[in-house]
């Protein structure tokens, strides 16, 4: 019993996936994959504030060349910047930057809007019953993190 409904959480939040970009991230028609990985590179900058640029890679399933492309197409537009690590020359942090900052809260505003706007089509009924099962969901899976 305990596998069958560990089974049906992993299908459920799986077919959640294509739900969420399709209405929240690719919502916005002017966006493209490159300004969505700069989205996700800022937010982990924003929680961890300095971080090596092989481990916002790893964490957003980004490989190495096109994390090494993406850090300087963000240096190159003001948004991050690098430094060397204080503990291992060999590594290269990423930094946010104020205009980094100011993008990530500028795109997170339209994001918001964007699914504001979508919500006008749910009525308050349904936004409730959403907010109480995403604010669960999120309770519950910030446990996994919790265990790392």
């Amino acid at each position: 019993m305990a596998e069958d409904i560990r089974d049906r959480a992993a299908d459920a939040l799986l077919a959640l996936i294509p739900l969420y970009y399709k209405n929240v991230m690719r919502n916005r028609h002017t966006i493209n994959g490159v300004q969505l990985a700069q989205i996700h590179t800022l937010g982990v900058l924003m929680k961890y504030r300095s971080v090596p640029m092989s481990e916002i890679g790893s964490q957003l399933y980004i490989s190495r060349p096109y994390m090494t492309r993406l850090a300087d197409l963000m240096i190159a537009d003001g948004l991050v910047e690098r430094q060397p690590d204080s503990q291992d020359r060999r590594v290269i942090n990423l930094t946010i930057t104020e205009k980094g900052k100011k993008y990530l809260k500028e795109s997170i505003s339209w994001y918001k809007k964007d699914l504001k706007e979508n919500f006008t089509s749910l009525d308050d009924q349904d936004v409730r019953k959403l907010c109480a099962a995403i604010e669960e969901a999120n309770q519950i899976l910030a446990k996994l993190q919790q265990e790392r």
